[in-house]
């Protein structure tokens, strides 16, 4: 009995290919050495450097490796062995991402994947991408889509599934158009096509966030997520690769997430065929974003895994809040002009409906919060809020939507502010008034 138990743990953690073999020793001193490769690239801040040089890994790629450390180790910033080192480097990322929105104006010259990364490095490190300096990412990006020229080439609809890959993560609606022409454009066919296996296995990942949402799955999304497992698992070459490392490495992702069950390919030839790649001595995979993006692969996570990485527990601002009152948070999002988000937390009575606790603070802050409404549909709705109000020429309008406490779900919208389902605010409940496109 103890040589098959022997036997069967040795079978379990080795797994032969022809004359090669990888074992979980071989893919966890890899992860180490590539980890540790990554920390030594790091650049200390020091006395008259550049202001980019501020403690962070050189040409922007702190997000990418930031997100890669927080996937793999799972709390890498929140580690007390870490402490100084990752406050200097939350800030260099952050001062990444406002530098691309002020270069960009707010997106609309920067790419999708770009974007997506901001909010999937936000995520990753427990910052919230709808409120980053009173900047809206997941609103920028969502309008950036609308903007991505359409046709048959793959790294243009690769630009719409990372957007939709992001958006997903944070929780946020995705534009039906988009996963429209995610159907329409992503065809790869039986020959060599660049980017096809990258894109058909970002595809299978933002398809595997979408149905993993509660609710019904849209058809659309089912067969995209069918169509391009069924490209993918006849792509692996006899090497056990994907026609290059990145390839390689994101379909052993999308393996991971959906199973190999249904995405039936041979990881372990993959991940032999991608440590192929590291150099022996150093550790690196030839870059920081090479590097960043097999990490997780060697831990058998992917980008999907921003939505767990664990958090520490918000700290409750200001006083505790008193045993007969509740607390909630009021956010108000002006997509059109102003492009900003400002949010603020509120005591009140346990309760009311939204438009008692809209009066409560119009009260308490006549110059700050000042709105107009009118009756309809059974009820009173929102039409100008401080000095923004509905623009129906432009299809400009105010809606109100409702997150309760401790939900990843999208914001649901609320019809009326006093009659109605949602309409009662809860301890916890996030109330947004957003002003865009109707």
């Amino acid at each position: 009995m103890f040589y098959f138990g022997i036997f069967v743990f040795v079978a379990l953690v080795v797994i032969r290919l022809g004359r090669c073999q990888v074992a979980l020793s071989d893919t966890n001193q890899a992860r180490t050495k590539a980890t540790e490769w990554l920390l030594k690239e790091w650049i200390e801040p020091l006395p008259g450097a550049p202001t980019r040089l501020t403690g962070g890994w050189d040409d922007s790629n702190t997000i990418r490796v930031l997100t890669a450390l927080q996937l793999v180790d799972n709390g890498w910033l929140f580690n007390p062995a870490n402490k100084e080192k990752a406050e200097l480097a939350i800030r260099h990322m952050n001062s990444e991402i406002l530098n691309g929105l002020v270069k960009s104006a707010n997106m609309t010259s920067l790419s999708a994947e770009e974007g997506a990364q901001y909010i999937n490095g936000l995520l990753a490190t427990c910052q919230n991408p709808e409120n980053f300096y009173g900047h809206n990412l997941v609103t920028m990006l969502t309008r950036r889509i609308d903007s991505i020229p359409s046709g048959s080439g793959t790294k243009n609809v690769g630009q719409v599934i990372a957007a939709v890959s992001a958006l997903c993560n944070a929780g946020a609606p995705v534009p039906p158009a988009a996963i429209q022409r995610i159907n329409s454009e992503l065809k790869p066919t039986s020959g060599s096509c660049a980017f096809c296996v990258e894109g058909s296995s970002m595809a299978i990942l933002a398809m595997k966030c979408l149905k993993d949402r509660s609710g019904p799955v849209d058809p659309l999304v089912a067969g995209i997520s069918t169509r391009q497992i069924a490209y993918v698992k006849g792509k692996q070459e006899k090497d056990g690769g994907f026609d290059d490392l990145i390839s390689t490495s994101i379909a052993v992702q999308a393996a991971n997430a959906v199973g190999t069950v249904n995405l039936p390919i041979n990881v372990a030839a993959a991940l032999n065929y991608i440590l192929q790649d590291q150099d022996k001595e150093t550790g690196s995979f030839g870059n920081p974003v090479f590097t960043s993006i097999v990490l997780p692969t060697l831990i058998g996570r992917s980008g999907l895994d921003v939505r767990t990485v664990s958090c520490p527990a918000a700290k409750t601002a200001g006083n505790p809040i008193r045993s007969d009152q509740i607390r909630m948070l009021l956010s108000i999002e002006d997509n059109i002009y102003a492009q900003t988000t400002v949010e603020t937390k509120v005591d009140t009575a346990p309760g009311q409906t939204i438009l008692q606790i809209m009066n409560e603070q119009s009260a308490k802050h006549p110059r700050a919060f000042k709105f107009a409404t009118e009756a309809a549909n059974g009820g009173t709705q929102l039409t100008g809020l401080n000095s923004v109000v509905n623009d129906s020429k432009n299809n400009w309008s105010w809606r109100v939507f409702r997150i309760p406490p401790g939900s990843n779900q999208a914001p649901q919208p609320v019809a009326t502010l006093d009659n109605g389902l949602g309409t009662n605010v809860q301890n916890g409940d996030r109330i947004i008034f957003r002003f865009g496109r109707g």
